[in-house]
């Protein structure tokens, strides 16, 4: 791991108040790179805090004309954690949040599990009060990153709008589905495999290995996981041209990887793809980022709970052991994970900060309170499709 002294040019350093502990605050991913990869050599970190991830994020385009504050935080002249942040404005607010937080499934940070216990509350919030921001705002913040506790939970917070599905990964023999789902799931899930065999050809689950057929399983995924949200009444954010790219670009630079920023699976049914999943890595867990599932004949099969069976078996003999399904709450869920809450974080720094966090924290509760009453996310929902089948009328009418 990069020492101090090969940190980077530095934008600000400052001491903290526990003894031999300094941070290094720096506007460039090029310049933390050395240590931040560092650290995930050797340490923790959540699928979308790690450096590949972030990077693609920002080449993308997502957000242009960022201002970085990736913050290092140090014990003597050894690197023990690293959180990047974007500087974002809001009704003149200057806001820390991490970087890629709007396309990501929680936050995190990458840091030594040797040193977690240096990583108090404490020290935390003296190392974010160097940020250049009048408040620091961290969503959907597990308890644990992979099977180590995440020291950014500690810092408090109120349940985020949306609960969190993860589950741990037992080794084991038998397929997964024997050892874990009910009778009734896993007579369900063989049945639909059987009649696909049947009716479509062998089925086997694939992993993209070339650019072909990177190509190929994007396609698929887009066309389908457009029709579903055509279905839902929701816009279809992975039509738009940063998401392509972003998923293009980790998806070939893995493709060699055996725990790659993105990787893509298919589930094949002969020579047809009738399911895809998306899916990132931490050091031993799995993320699955998206899926999507055939619209014609095939889906009146378990499509996603076939493909489930066969990922989350090649998953662990991978040596993964844990695995997480994102956020939001669908009842298919439940078969592979369980639900959790996560936490939003709200730190005041400035003056300007402590008077604007009550609204942030109030805005993100009412939130909650709609996401998690059914009668009321019925009726956002249907605000929502109607918002999204006008811009559609529009969009076709000025073609």
């Amino acid at each position: 791991m990069a020492a101090a002294s090969d940190i980077g040019d530095l934008a600000k350093t400052a001491w903290l108040g526990a003894a031999g502990m300094s941070i290094v605050v720096q506007d460039s991913i090029a310049q933390a790179e050395p240590v931040w990869r560092g650290l995930e050599r050797s340490g923790v970190y959540g699928p979308y805090q790690r450096f590949d991830w972030i990077r693609a994020y920002l080449d993308a385009g997502f957000a242009p004309d960022t201002h970085l504050a990736i913050l290092t935080i140090l014990d003597g002249d050894l690197p023990i954690a690293l959180i990047p942040f974007e500087i974002t404005r809001k009704f003149g607010l200057r806001v820390a949040q991490i970087v890629g937080m709007p396309i990501s499934n929680g936050d995190g940070l990458v840091f030594d599990p040797q040193y977690a216990n240096r990583l108090t509350p404490e020290a935390l919030r003296a190392a974010l009060s160097h940020l250049p921001a009048d408040i620091v705002n961290f969503h959907c913040v597990a308890a644990e990153i992979g099977t180590h506790a995440n020291p950014l939970a500690r810092l408090g917070g109120y349940p985020a709008p949306d609960n969190f599905y993860v589950n741990t990964l037992e080794p084991g023999d038998a397929p997964f589905i024997e050892q874990s789902l009910p009778h009734k799931r896993r007579t369900n899930i063989r049945r639909s495999q059987r009649r696909l065999d049947e009716g479509f050809g062998l089925v086997s689950l694939r992993r993209a290995r070339t650019p072909a057929e990177v190509d190929t399983m994007l396609e698929v995924f887009l066309d389908q996981r457009g029709r579903r949200f055509v279905q839902m009444g929701v816009e279809n954010i992975f039509q738009r041209p940063a998401f392509r790219h972003f998923f293009r670009r980790l998806a070939l630079e893995g493709l060699d990887q055996a725990r790659p920023a993105i990787s893509l699976h298919a589930l094949y049914a002969g020579e047809t793809i009738v399911a895809t999943s998306i899916g990132t890595y931490g050091p031993a867990h799995y993320s699955q980022y998206i899926n999507s599932t055939d619209y014609g004949e095939a889906s009146r099969y378990s499509l996603m709970g076939v493909t489930l069976s066969l990922l989350v078996d090649q998953l662990r003999a991978d040596g993964i052991t844990s695995l997480d399904m994102g956020l939001g709450d669908f009842d298919y869920k439940t078969d592979w994970t369980h639900r959790q809450s996560v936490f939003d974080i709200v730190l005041p720094v400035s003056p300007l900060g402590h008077a604007a966090a009550p609204l942030l924290v109030g805005a993100r509760l009412a939130k909650r309170k709609i996401k998690q009453t059914p009668a009321l996310w019925k009726m956002a929902r249907a605000v929502q499709s109607a918002i999204v089948r006008v811009r559609r009328s529009v969009s076709r009418r000025d073609r």
